[in-house]
């Protein structure tokens, strides 16, 4: 363990670029991670990287950048790190002073967990570490995600989408005739099916009121069975909102969705955040569809 107490000239400095003058010369994916696995603490309590220090705190970091162990560690995680950073930025379809919009692939989960050891959250960390999810998408749907840079971007973000102004409209491959637009408006509310949660329609008015507003773009004839091509305008942001409604209000569940169409011979779900306007900042973004939808 190495101690340090913050001197006059490093007053107001970030955390990481103290412990990184401590070590000397350090990647900074080194030092992400140190800050990640919780090495680095001030005053006894855990620092993150972005932490102001003041003149007197004391600084611990239970690292050694020169043991063998460490250092070969390190240097293997430098190389995966470097990937993960190298796809971040390849997801990346818009970037201004207040956000990143990436375009996630289907099968990525956004946050980390415990049975999650790649995520979007885990990717973004090494592009910048003031980096916050404002909102989700499944681990199975791919399209826009939208990430705040900084807390007061987080915050501005959050209240736009709790007054309505960002739009998300997505696009879907169904199995079934969609022949005309409406809009669904019902309740939601979670069940179990089988030892299964799901979200289901729920009766009486019980569960959470759910709002989607559909528009067929294209049918086709895929020998002997009708696929529509539906854009989605979802007007809540329930759980599994969309897939529901496809699956059990129009009786055309998402092609892929194995958890609403148990019959799908597809790998991908075809479901994808393709567009986001944000009123309060006079913006649309626009994510390409991935290369399995065209094929359909």
């Amino acid at each position: 363990m190495i101690e340090h107490i913050v001197v006059a000239e490093e007053n107001g400095l970030r955390a990481d670029k103290i412990v990184a003058n401590v070590f000397g010369e350090v990647s900074y994916t080194f030092l992400q991670k140190i800050f990640r696995t919780k090495k680095v603490k001030v005053n006894g309590k855990r620092s993150q990287a972005s932490d102001h220090l003041n003149k007197g705190d004391i600084v611990q970091i239970f690292a050694n950048k020169n043991s063998p162990t460490d250092l070969k560690k390190a240097n293997n995680d430098e190389s995966k790190n470097q990937k993960l950073l190298e796809q971040f930025k390849q997801m990346i379809v818009f970037e201004n002073e207040d956000l990143i919009a990436i375009n996630k692939p289907t099968n990525l989960s956004v946050q980390m967990g415990s049975k999650v050891k790649i995520s979007v959250e885990t990717m973004m960390n090494f592009y910048r570490n003031d980096l916050k999810l404002v909102h989700r998408i499944d681990k199975d749907t791919s399209g826009i995600l939208l990430i705040a840079k900084g807390r007061l971007a987080a915050q501005k973000l959050t209240r736009l989408f709790r007054e309505n102004k960002i739009h998300k409209t997505y696009l879907a491959i169904v199995d079934g005739k969609i022949k005309t637009a409406g809009t669904i408006d019902n309740f939601l509310q979670k069940t179990i099916v089988g030892g299964e949660e799901k979200i289901r329609v729920a009766l009486n008015g019980e569960g959470q009121r759910a709002i989607t507003k559909y528009l067929p773009r294209k049918i086709s004839d895929q020998q002997f069975k009708y696929y529509t091509l539906l854009e989605l305008q979802p007007q809540t942001g329930r759980k599994h909102q969309l897939r529901v409604h496809c699956a059990e209000t129009l009786h055309a569940p998402i092609l892929g969705d194995k958890k609403y169409n148990k019959n799908s011979l597809h790998q991908e779900l075809f479901l994808h955040a393709y567009k986001v306007n944000i009123e309060g900042m006079k913006l649309e973004i626009i994510a390409p569809l991935p290369e399995y939808f065209p094929k359909i």
